[in-house]
């Protein structure tokens, strides 16, 4: 359970019973709920509540985050969010993970947060900022427990448990397997440790690793690591299934499979910083054309960002942070001296990711957003480098790994244009791309801390569909859903030139960028906000854009006669609502394309009814992002587009809103006009 903000709650919930009998199928299953609730809630306890439902959905776009697939990998039966709700007086009983929350969060360390997240895998009072930095350096995996610290956590307990046995057994008459029973007592507690962390698939993976070295160690069987790995995957696949859906599932067995085969398999006779260097060294080579497919950005900072931050969270941060909780009911003194520790050290390691974030340029901190095709031939070269072959072999095969560093291209010939429309929910984002210039038109929506489509969907991906860069950000207006965006667009491209909400929109501003004309409309003497948005119409010789903003039926009214007679694709004016697309509007426009950037289960019910029927008397076919996905369309094949759920879709295969579409269409066009009244 996670605060947001003051009031604001959202977490995980298991249904425990059901009133309704249509909700019975709901009872053992998860929601994730948000609530707004001006009290305290702890994790146990039962809430009575009536609450709005809807199944698991999130926006999909090219080289954004694929939300709905990781609520059905965290086995979320559906979201909503508590529309009214009671929390059982009865306080829940308490746990180890609670006692170790109190005792960090009552001690008010400067880096709570981060020591929880270590201690228990809580992650949810990592702020926002604390996560982007993480990202940004490589060094998410030191504070998301992981393999590493299950192994860290059973090496320290083996060390210790040997030590005692080894002294005990000075003293006893009998001998003691003081190595056996070591092992045995070490994997009880990385058994422990995985289990009050989550149960993660980095940490099923790594806790059924040690449990198939204990098992031939005490049946004196010598395995090789990278068999137990594959035993590993296969046992992990029945147990979890559904981990399979989740990121980390493939990148920690890639980033074990790694150590396992570029480094241990071929290690000399060296030393451990020697080790620990080329590790370092193997897993940004060999992870990277995966990282740049599974997730995108590749951190190019992450080799210095590990080598400054691993030593200290691994050798300081997490045995003082254990032991010191450990100490907490045998002497105070200790446990806050321990804890102290951890908690200077936590803070010295942030200071040099900053240092080092603020010494890089924003450009220059990542790479990656790549093809399948370069993945896997950098993904070979890799591999090979880290062979003991030959140094002129290992020059040769490097050069594989030099189209991950290549800048990516929209290919578009001179005179023609790309259209991307985002999928950020209940909100409007959009690129347009020509040859050489880059449009960012409308920046999503941003939720204070919790999510920013800027951020997260909008440079994503214009990382992945072209070059790095921004010419011009227009918005439409200032409202959040449009305009909650910009400053993460301003900071990425401070170069890029702002206009529309920021700056004065001049109507009928035109500009020529690679043969393709822009023109900015607005009906400056509008009487709210909507009106007075800053449209933007696309052309070339033979086919046209509209970008219309929120505005309603009187701009329409007056804009109307400066738009073309048909267009190739309208964004629709706000977001579909029945305050615009007026008759007049969509009769002049006859667009081929309409696509409402409007969410799924949007509670504002976009696009309205009477607004698709107006449309489909227009034979225009109509896209909504919020069901297909980003969407993306061409002017060399304007009768094609491509849907990042469906795939490619043609003028005459695309899915209908309506399934009266067809018969209207064959209708004359004066049959139409009447029909409409």
């Amino acid at each position: 359970m996670k605060q947001q903000s003051s009031g604001n709650w959202v977490g995980g919930f298991s249904v425990l019973n059901a009133e309704r009998v249509a909700c019975d199928s709901l009872v053992g299953k998860k929601l994730r709920l948000s609530w707004r609730y001006s009290g305290s809630l702890l994790i146990g306890q039962i809430v009575t509540a009536r609450v709005k439902l809807k199944p698991p959905w999130g926006t999909l776009n090219v080289g954004g985050f694929d939300y709905r697939r990781w609520l059905v990998a965290k086995g979320y039966a559906g979201t909503g969010y508590i529309r009214q709700g009671n929390v059982n007086p009865v306080n829940p009983c308490a746990s180890l993970s609670r006692v170790v929350r109190e005792r960090l969060l009552q001690s008010r360390f400067t880096q709570a947060p981060g020591l929880l997240a270590l201690a228990i895998g809580d992650q949810n009072r990592v702020s926002p900022a604390h996560w982007e930095r993480l990202r940004k350096t490589g060094t998410i995996h030191l504070f998301v427990i992981s393999g590493l610290h299950v192994a860290l956590v059973g090496g320290w307990l083996f060390v210790l448990c040997h030590a005692v046995l080894r002294l005990l057994a000075a003293y006893l008459p009998n001998a003691i397997p003081a190595h056996q029973v070591a092992v045995l007592l070490s994997f009880c507690g990385v058994a422990a440790y995985a289990w009050l962390s989550g149960l993660n698939p980095p940490v099923v993976r790594a806790a059924v690793m040690a449990a198939l070295a204990v098992l031939g160690l005490l049946m004196s069987r010598r395995t090789a690591p990278l068999r137990i790995l594959f035993g590993t995957f296969f046992l992990t696949l029945l147990l979890q299934p559904l981990s399979v859906l989740q990121q980390g599932f493939w990148l920690s067995y890639a980033a074990v499979a790694v150590l396992c085969w570029g480094v241990m398999s071929y290690q000399r006779q060296s030393g451990s910083v020697y080790t620990f260097l080329r590790a370092q060294v193997v897993l940004f080579l060999c992870m990277a054309p995966l990282l740049g497919v599974l997730v995108g950005a590749v951190p190019f900072i992450s080799i210095p960002a590990n080598i400054m931050a691993v030593p200290v969270v691994t050798l300081v941060t997490l045995p003082s942070l254990l032991l010191g909780l450990l100490s907490s009911n045998v002497s105070s003194v200790v446990s806050d001296w321990l804890l102290a520790v951890a908690d200077i050290s936590l803070a010295t390691v942030f200071n040099m990711l900053d240092w080092l974030l603020s010494v890089v340029p924003l450009q220059m901190q990542s790479f990656g957003y790549f093809s399948s095709v370069t993945a896997l031939v950098a993904g070979v070269a890799a591999l090979v480098s880290c062979l003991p072959v030959s140094p002129g072999l290992r020059f040769v095969v490097s050069i594989g790994l030099l189209p991950m560093l290549l800048a990516n291209t929209a290919n578009l010939p001179l005179g023609e244009f790309q259209l991307q429309v985002l999928d950020v929910g209940q909100g409007s984002a959009a690129i347009l791309d020509t040859r050489t210039h880059r449009i960012a038109v409308d920046a999503g929506p941003k939720f204070e801390d919790r999510f920013d489509a800027g951020e997260s969907i909008v440079i994503p991906a214009l990382r992945n569909s072209g070059a790095d860069r921004v010419d011009l950000v227009l918005l439409t207006h200032s409202d959040n859903d449009h305009a909650g965006g910009r400053a993460a667009l301003v900071n990425r491209y401070p170069n890029a030139q702002d206009i529309g909400a920021t700056r004065k929109c001049v109507h009928g501003h035109s500009w020529v960028w690679d043969e393709v004309k822009f023109t900015t409309l607005q009906y400056f003497s509008g009487a709210n906000r909507n009106d007075r948005s800053c449209t933007l119409l696309v052309r070339n010789d033979a086919q046209s854009v509209y970008l219309s903003g929120d505005i309603g039926i009187d701009a329409e009214r007056v804009l109307t006669d400066q738009l073309p007679r048909r267009l190739s694709v309208l964004i629709a004016p706000h977001l579909g609502s029945q305050s615009s697309s007026s008759s007049l509007f969509t009769r002049h426009t006859q667009p081929d394309w309409v696509i409402y950037s409007a969410g799924r289960f949007s509670r504002y019910g976009h696009p309205h009814a009477v607004v698709t029927e107006r449309y489909d008397l227009e034979c225009a076919q109509q896209l909504v992002t919020g069901a297909l996905g980003g969407i993306t369309w061409r002017s060399a094949l304007p009768n094609r587009v491509f849907s990042q759920r469906l795939g490619l879709l043609s003028l005459e295969n695309s899915p209908a809103l309506h399934q009266h579409v067809e018969s209207a269409c064959v209708k004359s066009p004066k049959a139409l006009f009447a029909h409409q009244g």
